[in-house]
């Protein structure tokens, strides 16, 4: 049985500090915890709301387990009222090692189709069918024609699923249905553009469609040729749309390309537990505590250590919940079901995810970490780009962003500052 309440031990605390579920649905409406308004997505909201277009493309960024996903469940709910919203993520969908804009929007004019079936509006039998006639001519095998032909109950969504996962794991497959989509786009675009339309028609809303997971993309390479050579196919579907893009093509030459291409580009700043000069932020410390507090009843997290947690995150939610739960672990091995979790589980977590830096840091690395933890300006480079990939390196802003090493780093830098300083 799902828990939809605060955890009352620490079985249930461990469910419940799941930092691989965003929060959707139920849980959204359940544990949502306000984020500071500059380390919201409000200004997004609010340019969608007030924006007239049917038509805007926005990239949407930020730094890995800063909380994106649930901000764009965030963002369903609340436009969902005067909006047709496709949300998925191509995880799962798309192999992230080798993604092309063909391949993307393949996939964004099955799941466009998948909606507009479901959506309940008597669409026009001629725009669905032209679309489905795209993907049995061009991309599906024989089996999968003959079955998505007849339309028997559930067999489309079971034939598109089986092609996801086709796409992912078969890289021959996905050569050719490539070369086809690229060879046949223009078409396969003007079949999805008159689905879309009349689905605006029909429901007299807008539709925006909302694709999550580019972000985990790692191929920079790749990313670079999505979203500046594939610019203008990705800008073709008659929708709002959202990307998400990794953080590190924020700090490539070709960004500004990307940026005058797209009408609108959002990062979502992580969550400052302090400021640029070091002194606390409250405002960030007491949003941080309060996304433990929706999950937790009190007493099974003793303050000191959800003091440490909040500081020892970064502002990186997955890191918050995935250090309580690691916590939580240690806390019931050690004092039962009941708890508390103390600080030294908390250290203990912490610990482990230091190793990992301990073991994975090159030389390089830990140079330019010390370099900016000493005070010098963060220079952009193929190293300092790394470490904000790996998140040893965190971005903020305060107006003007700012950067600091992940708390978790730090201890790590100071086991060596003696001989860091005798080389300055």
């Amino acid at each position: 049985m799902e828990i939809l309440r605060k955890a009352e031990n620490l079985t249930e605390a461990y469910a419940l500090l799941d930092p691989d579920r965003p929060l959707e649905g139920k849980w959204l409406e359940r544990f949502y915890a306000d984020r500071p308004e500059e380390a919201s997505i409000t200004s997004l909201i609010d340019a969608l709301e007030l924006d007239p277009s049917h038509n805007d493309k926005t990239i949407f960024t930020g730094h890995r387990g800063s909380g994106k996903t649930t901000e764009l469940a965030r963002l369903e709910e609340k436009l969902k009222e005067t909006h047709t919203v496709v949300r998925f993520n191509v995880e799962g969908l798309l192999n992230l090692g080798d993604v092309n804009y063909a391949d993307l929007l393949v996939v964004l004019g099955l799941q466009v189709f998948q909606a507009a079936r479901q959506s309940g509006v008597k669409l026009s039998d001629d725009k669905l069918h032209d679309l489905l006639f795209w993907y049995t001519t061009h991309v599906f095998e024989e089996d999968e024609k003959r079955k998505l032909e007849s339309e028997v109950g559930g067999e489309v969504n079971a034939i598109i699923a089986k092609f996801s996962v086709k796409l992912t794991t078969d890289a021959p497959k996905r050569e050719t249905v490539r070369a086809e989509a690229q060879a046949n786009l223009s078409d396969l675009l003007e079949k999805l553009n008159g689905l879309l339309a009349d689905l605006r028609e029909k429901t007299g809303r807008r539709t925006l469609v909302i694709v999550d997971g580019l972000d985990k993309m790692y191929d920079k390479n790749q990313v670079r040729d999505l979203f500046c050579q594939g610019s203008n196919a990705l800008l073709e579907p008659e929708c709002r749309a959202v990307y998400t893009v990794p953080l590190a093509l924020y700090h490539t030459n070709d960004f500004q390309q990307v940026r005058m291409s797209f009408p609108r580009n959002v990062a979502l700043p992580n969550i400052k537990s302090r400021e640029r000069d070091g002194n606390s932020c409250p405002e960030g410390q007491s949003a941080l505590q309060e996304v433990l507090n929706c999950r937790l009843m009190p007493g099974l997290l003793a303050q000191e250590a959800a003091e440490q947690l909040v500081e020892l995150s970064g502002g990186l939610l997955k890191e918050l919940i995935a250090l309580a739960r690691n916590g939580v672990l240690r806390a019931r091995r050690v004092r039962g079901e009941k708890g508390p979790v103390q600080a030294e589980d908390v250290a203990y977590a912490a610990r482990q995810v230091r190793n990992t830096y301990r073991g994975s840091l090159t030389e390089e690395q830990y140079r330019e970490l010390w370099r900016i933890h000493s005070g010098e300006p963060f220079v952009n480079s193929e190293v300092a780009r790394s470490l904000l990939h790996n998140l040893s390196l965190l971005e903020y802003d305060g107006g003007d962003a700012w950067w600091a090493v992940h708390p978790i780093v730090r201890p790590l830098l100071e086991e060596r500052a003696d001989e860091f300083q005798s080389q300055s």
